[in-house]
């Protein structure tokens, strides 16, 4: 009798001979597919006559029979690597890869073992008296066969041989996850390497920059020369400001900053030149101290009412000369203009509305374009204000003046007010109408201003007119007007490449304390012309530092200079022979500072 039952799966209707009751097999249906078990024959088996042996072997072994068996024994079971589902595929897909039905994991289909007869001397078995290997005999394996490790070397063939076996796509997703490993460890050791290297500097600069300061105002070469204190005590307070990472640093340089501006303003015997170039180094120090807003809600940079009441007192000091106070505003709004807000300048001076409209001046001097829109700002809250630094930031805005009365033309700008403004506008034969000027004070002071404006964009036309004010300022106007305008044009002409004539200004100045002050000038403006190793024989015409302060600043200035661009250890062997407690302690706070400013290249 017949087996007759569905498949569990599609239900596909089968009809097997009772000899394949017990086995398993795949169903014919092409949409199924799949492993079913032959049910075994139930009930009796009756004889229905004699047997005929030949006919049962016949259909036994006809073609359907034969494909049924075959199809039932030849498939091979595969286990999921990913989800360890177990299902069956053909024989033909051995050695290939199938998806997962589960997870759609790509799955190589393993090999079918071939068993063949037992042969001892083929390896397939052996005399029933023959020593028996246990496998870790072998060599590679462990001498005692209680032992279930395996050598270093059989583990790392059992390695390769399962990588040979993975797939391109699981070598690639292995190797991304090996390099991202990688990475992140080099990251990780790098971040920390950099990290013990900065502060390894920070320690070694920290100490030069405090022995620097104990040099000159604790140990057996300090001095009661309050000038060189206030200059060291500045160059301190830069330092721990752009070092700064907390509210108590900052305030450490703020307090620093003020140290430095009470040691002259409260010294007896300073002379007011003196004076008056020390309160500008000070005032200059103040852009460092101006933050991000991140940096001012972090405390690593001061609240800006700190920043405007160091900056007051500083240029209150100086505000007796226009020349030099407007000087000071020029080169912090310069400096503040890059990437930080001039907004503190202009709250500090508030109360000078002419040093207001030099804010504006310079604003257009470094970027006519970029600060249209704050300079048309600050002209707007001078208001009806009609002095020369006013006037001349209408003229480089193009904005009128405003007529009297109704009908009548708006008045002519003074020449000098017009040709600064067509000077900032790079309108050359505008700014030399300053030689137009027949009041040689006046003339002096617009051919200074129109140098200025030009220098940075037309050197080639600046310097005439330079020379033209030097002129004036070294016979006509001499003493009559502010020797900053003398030192300001001393820095000019060896900016631009004169520093012979730079130089017999200098002289012609009325004291040493000034002539020092200019020759400093005079230093900073080949210094910022040099890209290499600046001459060491420069700062010896500044003077001496046990007699004018501007000397200790050159010796500071030579010093960061050659730090920055990168010479700073080379220079340090030189510096240690410098005089102690005058000139060697600025040439240690030069290299340290020099160091700053290559790190913020």
């Amino acid at each position: 009798m017949a087996i007759v039952f569905n498949c569990p799966h599609c239900q596909t209707n089968y009809r097997l001979k009772d000899e394949f009751g017990g086995k398993t097999a795949t169903c014919k249906n092409p949409n199924c597919r799949k492993v079913i078990p032959v049910p075994k024959p139930t009930g009796a088996v009756l004889a229905a006559g004699p047997v005929d042996i030949d006919a049962l072997a016949a259909a036994a072994f006809s073609d359907d029979q034969l494909n049924a068996i075959k199809a039932a024994e030849e498939m091979i079971q595969v286990t999921c690597a990913g989800c360890d589902h177990v299902w069956s595929v053909e024989a033909s897909k051995e050695g290939k890869n199938v998806l997962c039905p589960e997870c759609r994991k790509p799955n190589r289909v393993p090999m079918r073992k071939k068993v063949e007869k037992a042969d001892w001397r083929s390896g397939g078995g052996g005399p029933s008296l023959a020593k028996r290997e246990t496998g870790l005999d072998r060599e590679g394996a462990f001498g005692n066969v209680a032992a279930t490790g395996i050598s270093e070397g059989t583990a790392r063939e059992i390695v390769k041989e399962r990588q040979a076996e993975e797939e391109p796509e699981e070598k690639r997703k292995r190797r991304i996850k090996w390099f991202v490993r990688t990475m992140a460890v080099i990251a990780v050791l790098g971040v920390a390497i950099y990290f013990i290297a900065k502060q390894r500097r920070e320690s070694v600069a920290d100490a030069k920059m405090i022995d620097a300061v104990d040099e000159l105002t604790k140990g057996p070469n300090k001095t009661a020369d309050a000038r060189l204190t206030c200059l060291i005590h500045r160059a301190h307070a830069e330092y721990l400001i752009r070092t700064s990472e907390s509210t108590k640093e900052a305030n450490d340089a703020v307090n620093m900053l003020t140290k430095a501006r009470t040691d002259a303003t409260n010294a007896p015997k300073i002379a007011s030149a003196e004076l008056a170039g020390l309160m500008a180094e000070v005032a200059n120090t103040i852009p460092y101290f101006v933050g991000t807003p991140e940096q001012v809600d972090k405390g690593s940079r001061p609240k800006q009412d700190k920043i405007v009441t160091e900056l007051r007192h500083a240029v209150d000091t100086i505000s007796n000369d226009p020349e030099l106070a407007g000087e000071v505003v020029r080169s912090i709004t310069r400096k503040l203009a890059a990437d930080k807000s001039p907004s503190v300048v202009e709250d500090a001076v508030r109360q000078h509305p002419e040093l207001i409209a030099q804010i504006g001046i310079e604003l257009l001097r470094v970027d006519r374009e970029r600060f249209k829109g704050e300079a048309e700002a600050i002209l707007k809250r001078l208001g009806p204000v009609e002095t020369t630094p006013a006037l001349t930031l209408r003229v480089a805005l193009g904005k009128p003046m405003t007529a009297k009365k109704d009908g009548e033309p708006p008045p002519t700008p003074p020449i000098a007010a017009s040709a600064e403004g067509e000077a900032i506008k790079g309108n050359v034969v505008g700014a030399k109408t300053a030689r137009n000027i027949n009041k040689p004070e006046d003339k002096a002071k617009s051919l200074a201003n129109v140098g200025q404006s030009l220098i940075d964009a037309n050197s080639t036309e600046a310097i005439p007119l330079l020379l033209d004010a030097a002129k004036l300022l070294k016979g006509e106007v001499k003493g009559s007007v502010s020797p900053w305008v003398s030192i300001r044009v001393c820095r000019l002409l060896a900016k631009g490449g004169q520093p012979d004539e730079a130089e017999s200004l200098a002289a012609s100045l009325p004291n040493e304390e000034l002539k020092a002050w200019a020759r400093l000038e005079i230093l900073r403006g080949r210094l910022s012309q040099t890209k290499g190793k600046a001459d060491d024989a420069w700062v010896e015409a500044v003077g001496d530092p046990v007699k004018v302060a501007a000397a200790g600043v050159a010796r500071e200035e030579i010093a960061r200079h050659n730090a920055r661009a990168g010479f700073g250890g080379d220079y340090q062997s030189l510096v240690k022979k410098w005089t102690p407690g005058t000139v060697r302690p600025f040439g240690v706070a030069g290299i340290v500072l020099g160091g700053l400013d290559r790190q913020d290249k």
